[in-house]
């Protein structure tokens, strides 16, 4: 490593989503005090691991979601978001607006579920009981 210190990496990133909200995880461990900003059209993130490596992303959405009424929750090993969609409706095709394909951003297949299985569930939300931080 140079003297100049570590580069800044995107960390990974998984999600998935149901009619009204997206599943979002940043997998950063330790991260005590990150950076985040979520608006209508974007979530940015930055924030270091216990190791010191720092990491950044800006997801701009591919469609609006709502702020307001979102949670996250940081943990030991990640942060956890739980972000509304501004309008429920059919699944997004994809999460981000361009239609690049990321090695750091994959589907969460833990959380997924098809459209078609929406009308048997409960509670979204029932799992994200820990420390809730509305995001704003």
């Amino acid at each position: 490593m140079s003297g100049q210190g570590a580069e800044i990496r995107p960390p990974s990133v998984t999600w998935a989503q149901r009619r009204h909200l997206l599943y979002l995880t940043i997998n950063v461990t330790d991260c005590k005090k990150p950076d985040i900003k979520l608006s209508h059209d974007k979530l940015y993130f930055r924030g270091k691991n216990g190791e010191g490596q720092e990491y950044e992303v800006t997801l701009e959405f591919l469609n609006e979601v709502n702020p307001d009424t979102s949670k996250q929750s940081v943990k030991d090993r990640a942060i956890d978001f739980i972000v509304m969609k501004k309008e429920p409706g059919p699944y997004w095709t994809r999460l981000l607006k361009d239609n690049k394909k990321y090695h750091w951003l994959k589907v969460d297949f833990a959380k997924w579920k098809d459209e078609d299985d929406q009308d048997f569930e409960m509670n979204d939300e029932s799992d994200f009981e820990e420390e809730i931080i509305p995001v704003c």
